[in-house]
């Protein structure tokens, strides 16, 4: 696709992502020259509604996210597709980086000191995210929505969250019972279809714990639906035991916010 311009405007560079109905490209901005990311969701017979829930989710909390370390929205339109079908485009900004799931793949565990930098930032925005009005549930955390930009020293780099495609608002409601998510990094309410803001928290825990052992969340041994990461590696008792807590199938265990957890990481450091 690689020339082609969609909504008369965004010429196309590469393609980052195809499933069924729906791709994820690499654009540039004709007006701007600045690069974006198109998400284009095909409204044809094959439309799941669940994708086209999620896809209109996507859009509106990106409109409200004014946060530096994440996408931001720069537009939407409805085109017309070869086929007489029509696809739905989301424009968001594009977010350079390199992602904790690049490291990890070759081979690069993370120290204790670094983890702790990349739990912080990424603390500090979903505190941003989980107090808008509805609150902003990302869903999906894992080292593929996590960039390092522009990459390692992780003590010199900005921390990104993105992917924003599984993103729930909980609009006056405390819960919201559907089943969006990546297994290993769901925690038990989620995989069950509940999810609340805490959820990031656990999937956040998770990330962590592979990041520290370069292990995936599955391979790792677990004891009543909790990960035993510690089994794996040697870190401090305090960091240990506030990873635990990060990581409780519990809601009653767990940091019952991102602004709790982050206050009792920063006592560590």
């Amino acid at each position: 696709m690689g020339g082609q311009i969609v909504g008369d405007r965004y010429e196309v560079e590469r393609q980052l992502g195809k499933k069924s109905g729906r791709w994820t490209l690499q654009a540039r901005d004709l007006h701007t020259q600045a690069p974006v990311i198109l998400k284009l969701l095909f409204l044809d017979e094959n439309l799941n509604e669940t994708d086209l829930r999620l896809f209109r989710r996507e859009v509106e909390a990106l409109k409200l996210l004014k946060h530096p370390a994440t996408p931001r929205y720069e537009g939407y339109f409805e085109i017309e597709m070869p086929t007489q079908d029509k696809a739905m485009a989301l424009v968001q900004s594009y977010v350079e980086g390199v992602s904790l799931r690049t490291y990890l793949s070759n081979a690069q565990p993370f120290s204790q000191p670094e983890v702790m930098e990349i739990a912080r930032q990424v603390l500090e925005i979903l505190e941003h995210l989980h107090h808008q009005s509805p609150p902003i549930i990302h869903r999906d955390i894992r080292p593929n929505n996590i960039l390092l930009q522009p990459g390692l020293p992780v003590a010199d780099a900005k921390i990104c969250l993105v992917d924003f495609g599984a993103v729930r608002s909980l609009s006056g409601r405390a819960t919201a019972f559907t089943m969006v998510g990546t297994d290993g990094y769901l925690p038990p309410e989620q995989a069950g279809g509940r999810v609340i803001a805490v959820s990031d928290l656990y999937s956040l825990g998770a990330t962590i714990a592979e990041c520290l052992t370069g292990l995936a969340p599955g391979q790792m041994q677990t004891r009543g639906l909790r990960i035993r990461f510690e089994e794996h590696i040697d870190v401090s008792p305090e960091f240990a035991q506030w990873l635990k807590q990060l990581l409780s199938p519990s809601l009653d265990s767990r940091w019952e916010s991102a602004a709790s957890a982050l206050q009792a990481l920063q006592a560590l450091a």
